[in-house]
């Protein structure tokens, strides 16, 4: 096999309302928009909405594909430089979050919320960010930090340099 172009696919209920919540709430690009129901964004995922002809709610059942209230099985990540900005422009476009501010066990600092269609979304901390908190934290060993922090003090070197 040589398979190619894996993009996350996310199915939703109206395409344009989604595009819009990735596009105007979280800044991502769309890079192709197939008519109004299929958008593909420069971030790596995309959104479609399921026509009831589609082989997908036939096959699944349309009640398979759309549920807002259902558990999440699976998160968008994404990473920024500045969390707590970023955080509180969430809050002020009154997103539903699954919880505020959360420290990670490997010390990366992480919020997670839900889209317009219930799925879930991860914003967290860029790895040189939480690295560069880490390693000052641990009074700047990068040994210390790489304990604390799950990997490599070659690899706490690495991203000390990013």
């Amino acid at each position: 096999m040589e398979l190619k172009n894996c993009a996350p696919v996310l199915f939703v209920r109206d395409a344009r309302r989604a595009r819009d919540f990735y596009m105007d709430v979280l800044g991502c690009t769309v890079t192709h928009d197939f008519g109004g129901l299929n958008f593909f964004f420069q971030e790596g995922f995309a959104l479609w909405q399921i026509l009831d002809e589609n082989i997908i709610p036939q096959t699944l059942g349309r009640e398979h594909i759309y549920n807002a209230e259902g558990v999440s099985r699976f998160e968008l990540c994404f990473e920024t430089e500045d969390l707590d900005a970023d955080y509180a422009a969430l809050q002020a476009v009154g997103v539903r979050f699954l919880h505020r501010i959360n420290t990670e066990l490997w010390g990366q600092r992480t919020v997670r919320f839900y889209d317009p269609d219930g799925h879930l979304v991860e914003i967290g901390e860029a790895l040189p960010v939480f690295v560069r908190r880490i390693y000052l934290q641990e009074g700047e060993d990068p040994e210390a930090a790489a304990r604390r922090l799950f990997m490599s003090p070659e690899a706490v070197k690495h991203y000390l340099q990013s």
